[in-house]
Formats: C-alpha cells, structure tokens, sequence
C-alpha cells in the first residue's frame, strides 16, 4: 500500500469519523436521562475525558506497531490471534455495519429535510437514499485512497464549518439577533434523577458520537511518518472534536431548553434550524448537514476495508478480501463486502438508535481489551520503541478499561436482546476460528 496519507488526513480521518450523527441525532436520549442544563453539558465534558484516555492508549499502540488494521495488530500481539479473529470478525460483522447504517440514515434524513420532507412519512424512500451514499462512498473509495482522502478532508472542513454554524446561530439567537415563530413542542419535565445509573445511560448515545479516536491507525501503511502523526491525529482529533461537541450542546441549549431537548428525538437540530432561522432558511444549513454525515460514511468506509485487510493476512478464511485492484491499490472485494452487510443491517433496522446499541456490547468489550493491552504489551514487548506513552501509566489504561466495560453492561441491560445477539455473532466467530484452526493443523500433518 502507498503512504499517501499526511497529518492532515490523517486527522481527518479521526475528526471526520466522529463527527457526523451523533452530534444531531443522539443529543435528546442525554436530556432524556439526566435533564438538567448542567447535567448534560456535564456529562458531554465526561465523554470528552473518557475519549480522551481511549485516545491516549491507542495513540501509544499505534506509534508502536504502525501496521495496517489498527486494533486489530495491538489485540494481536498482546493476547492471541483468537481475540484479535474475534475483534475484526466483531467489528466487520457488528461494529462497522451498525455505524455505516446509522450515518448514511443520517445522511438520508437530512437528505429529506433540505428536499423540505419529512423523513418520517417516506420510510421506504429514506431507506433507498441511505443504501444509494452507502454504495455511493463505497464507489470512491474503490477509485482510489487519494481520492477517498482528498474527499474526507474536504467533507470533514464542511462538517466543523457546520457545526461552527450552529454555535454562530445560537448565540445570534441568544443574543436576540436570530428568532422565528416556530412550533413548540409539547414537552414533560425529563429526568431529574441524578444517580449513576441515569449518568451511565446517558452516556451511552455520547460515547458512541465520541467514538471514533481509533480509525487512523487502521490505515496505519498508508500514512507518511506513521509514528509521528498517528499519534497526533488520534488525540487531537479525539480531544478538539470533543471539545466541540460539548459547545454544540451549548448551543442547542441557548435555543431549546432542556424538555424540549428531551422531547426533540432525531429532530434536535431541525428545531434547532427552524427556531433560528425558520423552516425555509433551516434546509439550507440542512444541505450542510448532509454533508456532515456523509462525510462520515466516508471515513468508516475507508477504514473499514482495512480491518478485513488486516485479517485476511492472518486467516485463511477471510484471505480472499486482502485482493487489492491493480492500478489504484484498494481492497475493492473487502469494500463491497462491508457495502452488502451495512446493506442488510439497514434493511432490517432502519432505525438510527436502533442500530447505535447494536454495536454496544462488542464495542465497548473490544474497547477494554485495547486499553489493558497497553499493559500486556508493555511487559511482554519492553523494548519495543515508544515514540508515544500514555500519561498517567498504568492508572489510565485501568480507569479507562473499567469504564468501558461499564458501559458494554448498561448497553447490554438497556438492550438485552441486541447484547444475545452480539454474544451469538461473537461465538459463531470463535467456532469459525477454532474450524480454520483445525484444518490448518490437519493439513500441516
């Protein structure tokens, strides 16, 4: 593979993965569970924290073993090619699809709303425009990762021009300057509990908008001086983008208060646009929205590809997806192979949220084990070079772990039936593992 990629898109790749849905989709179910101004602004400055050291321990991996697949190589060399099967099977079967699902839903709903529609009374239609940016990004990444990066950089401006935006209408607003006579929702006080369990689900829909921080070390042999600026691009792009969001939430909330917040559901940031601007001027910056979520599509689709790369080196099974096109050098059957499965996850969900706590459990679990293999590798591999370590050792990587295997329990008992089916698709992927082992071992006979 060509290092093509610099420091800038690399960061884009970060940023760009990170921004996107969450920021106006996932906003209300937070209002929804600790109800306060304080409270939310709260727990987005907590998401940003824990990003942040997630951040870190991946920052550590990647400028130590700069190989294309990202967790993948770590969870590989710290415990074994079955946790690191298990990991991309995970992450191909669960976690990316569920992300593309929900960004190109995003995409379609904004898509909807700039068309001045509503997205609610077009399901089917909705459905056909999120699989058309799916398959769409898909085409440019199979032309070529220069392009593909040129295109993330591009969209990833966009999207913090967009998010800017927002800041800029609500304090116009706030300041009097912005108004327009627009519907009211009818709301009830949200939850004003504040105990851990409300904190913990609260933070569920925030650290997934968070999520994000590991993409660039996924195409770790494409970027020029990898140990230099893989560090660089996971935790700036981790720590600015989550500063970010907690001032759009700010700013949703010098414009909506909280109940409103609560009640808006995926609507957040048309009520935002409409109580600013009115519902004629809102499509325009809805375009920009568009854009935004496209953009993500665009980096989840990038580096997905790669993790089925990674893998196929190492397993038979999956080998055939390392097949990389002969002039432009990108995995085009690993692409479309990521395009049908987010294909299938959006034709049977077609429900942002929905999708978003399908991925929980195996995120969330994978996301432990990355961060303690900061530890095993630190003991099992010492004089590997460290151009960057995580401060704080070993405390961060520990408190990091707890908090994110706290958060795979919370998914899983706010939806236990996707946690079954999360443990099912990961024991049928150790039962592919040890079938492959096996073969293997009977042909070395």
């Amino acid at each position: 593979m060509r290092r093509e990629l610099g420091p800038w898109s690399a960061y884009a790749l970060v940023a760009g993965s990170m921004i996107g849905t969450g920021s106006y989709f996932f906003v209300s179910p937070v209002a929804v569970r600790v109800g306060s101004t304080a409270s939310i602004l709260g727990v987005w400055v907590v998401g940003t924290a824990i990003a942040a050291a997630g951040a870190a321990c991946v920052a550590e991996l990647a400028a130590a073993y700069p190989r294309t697949g990202g967790v993948y190589v770590f969870l590989n060399r710290a415990y074994g090619p079955l946790t690191a099967y298990l990991y991309s099977w995970s992450k191909f079967l669960i976690m990316r699809v569920g992300s593309l699902g929900v960004a190109t839903l995003a995409f379609a709903h904004f898509t909807f709303h700039a068309l001045g529609l509503d997205p609610e009374s077009h399901d089917l239609t909705r459905t056909a425009t999120a699989l058309t940016a799916l398959w769409g990004v898909t085409a440019i990444n199979i032309a070529g990762v220069r392009g593909a990066a040129r295109t993330q950089v591009a969209l990833t401006a966009v999207k913090v021009l967009a998010l800017l935006a927002l800041i800029g209408l609500a304090l116009a607003y706030a300041a009097g300057a912005l108004g327009a006579d627009m519907r009211v929702l009818t709301t009830t006080p949200p939850a004003t509990r504040l105990d851990l369990s409300a904190y913990a689900l609260a933070l569920i829909p925030v650290m997934w908008t968070l999520g994000g921080w590991d993409e660039s070390p996924f195409v770790a042999e494409e970027v020029r001086d990898p140990e230099r600026n893989l560090p660089r691009s996971v935790l700036g792009g981790s720590i600015s983008v989550g500063l970010l969001f907690v001032l759009v939430n700010a700013a949703y909330l010098l414009v909506l208060t909280p109940a409103e917040l609560a009640a808006s559901g995926t609507q957040t940031a048309t009520l935002f646009l409409e109580r600013t601007l009115g519902e004629q001027a809102g499509s325009v910056l809805a375009v920009g929205l568009m854009i935004s979520t496209l953009g993500t599509a665009n980096g989840l689709t990038m580096t997905g590809a790669r993790i089925a790369v990674a893998t196929g080196r190492d397993n038979r099974m999956l080998s055939s997806l390392t097949v990389l096109q002969p002039r432009t050098e990108t995995p085009k059957r690993a692409l479309v192979a990521q395009a049908a499965l987010a294909t299938v996850a959006i034709a049977a969900l077609a429900n942002p949220f929905e999708l978003l706590l399908f991925t929980g459990v195996a995120y969330w679990g994978f996301a432990a084990l990355t961060a303690l293999a900061v530890i095993v590798l630190r003991r099992t591999d010492p004089h590997a070079a460290r151009p960057f370590t995580v401060p704080g050792y070993p405390v961060l990587p520990l408190l990091f772990a707890a908090t994110s295997v706290a958060m795979a329990v919370a998914v899983g008992l706010e939806r236990p039936r996707m946690a079954t089916i999360n443990i099912a698709l990961i024991v049928a992927g150790t039962l592919s593992f040890a079938i492959q082992s096996r073969e293997g071992r009977g042909r070395s006979r």
